[in-house]
Parts: structure tokens; sequence; C-alpha cells
């Protein structure tokens, strides 16, 4: 807890800190954009008038005219001129031409004090027939203020001592440094780009001395005072100096409000919690636990009454919503059954044409070759197994049906092929009339002959019961398979079935299993090359009973 208090503290003053900082340069930058901005001004006036034909051919012909009406009118001339120009830009204060040779000026444009001088210290930007200075006291006559100013030479025939003055309309100090203040104590230098202060609000920091900051550093600590820099386009730069006990302060009050906030927003978050957990935590629990039952599919619980108007709406929707979706599950559980029963009995019933032809081909060749005793056990065994397969409705039969079944479908088998077979059924006899879906034995048997055995190969059926399950295992010494084939085959592979056996496949096994038994039944086949292939079959026992569905 105490490690969180102390984290969250030196957080907060972290961010408040940076956010104090860049409130400061944001300031510095609007100042240096203002200062920027107003020399720019003023470098546009002083073109303007310099440029102006009309200004500078009046102006000189009212130099080198003797006193007279034309004199006048040139004068007045010059003055509307200069007037129009300046008015219109409210950035100019005061304007006037001077004559330094004569230490006079003319055309000004408000009172002018005594003394005055063309260039005042300091000098911001050097060009070469313009130069800007300030911020320095005002020239214009009731106005202590600090400004920037612009002079200009006019290119005046036969005198290179006449200029063009010009004055910002503001106080630097009051409306622009003053006003950009974060914290009351800051103060303003102004540097050249040699680092030498030009203009200083404060004591400690005196005119023509060295700042000794990097120019590249925008913030630091200097002389007791923590210092932010905005370096111009032109090389010069603004520092604003606050007092480090007045920048404390300032975080200071600013984590004090952080603090009073949390405060304030951790308890009416509390009150509202308190309030939410009153009114809307029951109702929202019983209706969790009405989800939960419904996730369980529990479709028939009760959704409990609140007294609140949308939460009653909401579970009597609830409760007709529960009930469309378990008639929705009904509706889909009774087709995917009746599509299930429909795809089993359509494999069930779908003998391969070529097994039929197959056996009735070889009938006709034992008949032709004189041996009907065999023609007549192959075509017997053929009736049994149509019989199996067509004359039940139902998808159960016996354990012993299924086995009778399967020896038919053998006999059939070791007629064309030659191969011995073997049943050992070590269950009681109650067991071999437990009910089981038909043909289960008879594609494992297929499988057998068709992948596995090879001539003079031996088949082996072993049945018994263990844990209430029926095990089924038809082992045989063929030639094996690879594992690849073994998953094909499991897998149900249309391509990998025999085009010589009956065609149901173990595709059906594996589906009348799963619809029967649901997963309680499993079919496994292991083997191994030239050792052959064994096949379990495990099915629950199911005592007596009807063969019917």
């Amino acid at each position: 807890m105490m490690f969180t208090v102390i984290f969250s503290y030196y957080s907060m003053s972290d961010i408040l800190t940076n956010k104090l900082h860049d409130s400061i340069q944001s300031n510095l930058q609007q100042v240096r954009l203002s200062m920027e901005n107003t020399i720019d001004d003023l470098n546009y006036v002083s073109q303007q008038i310099a440029y102006s034909e009309n200004i500078v051919f009046k102006l000189n012909a009212y130099l080198v005219m003797e006193q007279g009406y034309q004199r006048a009118k040139y004068y007045d001339d010059v003055k509307k001129e200069l007037n129009l120009i300046t008015f219109s830009n409210p950035n100019i204060g005061l304007s006037l031409v001077y004559m330094e040779n004569d230490r006079n000026y003319l055309f000004n444009s408000h009172g002018v004090k005594e003394g005055f001088r063309l260039r005042n210290d300091p000098l911001l930007i050097e060009g070469y027939e313009m130069h800007n200075f300030g911020p320095h006291v005002s020239m214009e006559r009731y106005n202590e203020g600090y400004v920037l100013s612009t002079i200009r030479q006019l290119n005046i025939t036969d005198r290179e001592d006449i200029y063009v003055y010009l004055e910002s309309n503001f106080d630097l100090t009051k409306n622009l440094l003053r006003e950009a203040r974060n914290v009351d104590e800051t103060s303003y230098l102004l540097v050249d780009d040699a680092n030498k202060v030009i203009y200083s609000g404060n004591k400690q920091f005196t005119y023509g001395t060295s700042f000794l900051a990097n120019s590249n550093v925008k913030a630091g600590k200097e002389a007791g005072h923590y210092w932010f820099r905005e370096v111009t386009s032109r090389g010069w730069s603004i520092i604003a100096l606050i007092p480090i006990a007045e920048y404390q302060q300032e975080v200071n009050h600013w984590v004090k409000q952080m603090i009073y906030f949390a405060i304030l927003f951790v308890s009416l978050s509390l009150i509202i919690a308190l309030l939410l957990w009153k009114t809307l935590y029951k109702p929202l629990n019983q209706f969790n636990n009405e989800i939960h039952l419904m996730k369980n599919n529990n479709f028939t619980s009760e959704v409990i009454q609140t007294n609140i108007p949308e939460f009653r709406e909401l579970t009597t929707q609830f409760r007709h919503m529960k009930k469309q979706i378990a008639s929705l599950i009904n509706e889909i559980e009774h087709k995917e059954r009746k599509r299930a029963d429909l795809e089993v009995e359509k494999l069930v019933h779908q003998i391969n044409p070529h097994f039929l032809m197959n056996t009735l081909d070889t009938a006709r060749w034992l008949v032709v070759s004189g041996d009907k005793k065999e023609a007549t056990n192959l075509l017997t065994s053929l009736n049994k197994i149509l019989y199996y397969n067509m004359g039940k409705l139902g998808f159960l039969s016996t354990l012993e049906e299924e086995l009778d079944s399967m020896e038919q479908y053998i006999k059939l088998q070791q007629i064309r092929y030659d191969f011995e077979y073997s049943l050992h059924a070590s269950v009681p006899q109650a067991v071999l009339h437990s009910p089981v879906p038909r043909f289960i034995l008879q594609p494992i048997v297929e499988n057998a002959i068709y992948h596995g055995l090879v001539d003079e190969g031996n088949l082996e059926i072993e049945i018994r019961l263990a844990d209430d399950m029926i095990i089924l295992k038809v082992k045989d010494d063929g030639r094996g398979m690879p594992k690849e084939k073994v998953d094909a085959i499991l897998a149900g592979d249309s391509y990998q079935q025999s085009k010589n056996g009956m065609g149901i496949g173990l595709n059906y096994v594996k589906r009348i299993l799963e619809r029967t038994y649901a997963h309680k039944a499993t079919i496994t086949m292991e083997s191994k090359m030239d050792e052959g292939t064994i096949v379990i079959l495990r099915i629950p026992y199911i005592k007596g009973g009807s063969t019917d569905d």
C-alpha cells in the first residue's frame, strides 16, 4: 500500500512537472512568434515606405525646395501617405523620418521625446540598410514602455543620412512578457547568437553579460533559477527565468489540486458504486445465475422476478428466449437424428454392384463346372446376407444374428479366396442375445480380407466380455498396412474402399456406433507390415432387450 502511494505521488508529480514545462515552453513559443511577427511587420512597413517612388520623389523635392506653397503641399502629401501606410498596420506605433546630420525629424505620427536617439541599444538584428533594435524605452512622448524599433535608410539624392524610424505599438514588458507568465515571479532575458544578454528583466543577469547555458539546451538551472529557452530563426533567444522556490511552489500547488480532485473523485465513485451495488447487484446476480443455468442446458428453471421495471421486462424476454432456444435445439436434434438415420440406412442398404456381380459370376462358373453343391452353398449364403440386409426395418439386431451374417459373408469369400477362419466366443449365451447394430462386423472382416490377407492366410475372430463391454477382435496374419492407409480407412476415404466388397465400409461402423452408443463405443486398428492387422471393437453390453430402435 505504501509503495503504491509513493509510486502514485511521484508519478503524479512527474506528470504535473512535464505539464508545467510544456506550458512554459508553449508560452515562450507564443512570445517568440509575437516578437518575430512584430519585427516582420516593422520591416515590411519600412520596406513599403523605402520602395514607394511617390514618397521618395516628393520627400526629395521637399528637401531641395525653398519655402513656398509647393513645398508645403509636398510635405502634406508625404505625411498623408506615411500615415496611410503606418495607420493601416495596428502593430506600428511611433513613426517618423529622421535626418541624422541635422539631428532633426519630420512627419512624426506621435509626440517625440526630447533627446531623440535614432539607434537605441540593444541592437537586435543588424542588416545592410535596415537594423532592428530593442527592447528599449519608447521615444514616443509620455510612453515609458519597452518597444521594438526598426530604422531603414531612404534612397534620397545626395543624402545618405535620412532614415525612416518605426516603433512597435505595444509595451513589450507589459503586454507580452508579463501576460505570458506561468508563475508570478517569472522574468525574461533576450540573448543574442553569441549568448550575450541584450535585454534583462532580472537583476542577477545584467546587460552585456554572458548567459552560460548552451544554446542547444532548452531548459536547465542557473543561479537559483529554472530557465527555459526558445531560439528564434535569426539566432537570438528568449529565456524565461523562474526562481526555484516559486517553481516548486507552483508544482506543489498543482499536486495538491490533483490530490484534492482525486479524493473527490474517489469519494464520488465510492458513493455511486455503493448506490449501484444496492440497486443493481442483486438483480444482476440473479440474472447471471439464470444465464449460467441456461449455459448448463437447464432450460426449465424459472426466472426470478425483480422490482425494477427494466429488469422485469428483460427477464420476461429472457424466459421467452429460453423457450425458443429449447424448442429450436429440440427441433435441430430431431432433424439431425433423422438425417443421421437416413444416412446410416443408406449406407447399410448400398450393396456394391461389383460384389453382387462377382458373387453371381462365381455361382455361374460353379454351376458350369458341375459343382452344384458349392454353388448352392454360395447362393444360400448370399440369400441370407441379402435377407439380413433388407429384411429388417430397425437398425438393431442381436450379436448372435450379427455373427451368423458375418459367417455367411466369410463363406462367400472362402469360395473365392484361400484363407482359414476361426471364431473364439468365450462369452455366456446371454451375451449373444445382446442387441447390437447390424453390419458392424462384416465391414471389419471385409477390410481384413481385401487389405490384409494373402493366400493361405488366417482370420481369427475373438469375442469376450470385460467390464460390461463386449470386445470384438478381428485379427489377420496378412501383409499389414502403413499408418497412412490405416488412418485413411478409419477416416472413411472412399478411394481406399474395395470395389469387390459389399461397399458398406468402416465409415458406416463408426457412424452407427456413434449414433447408437454416443462416445461409449470405440473402434481401433493396429497394423504392422508383414505381420498383420488387428481391429478391436468395444461396445457396451446391454442385457437382453428389444432389437427395435
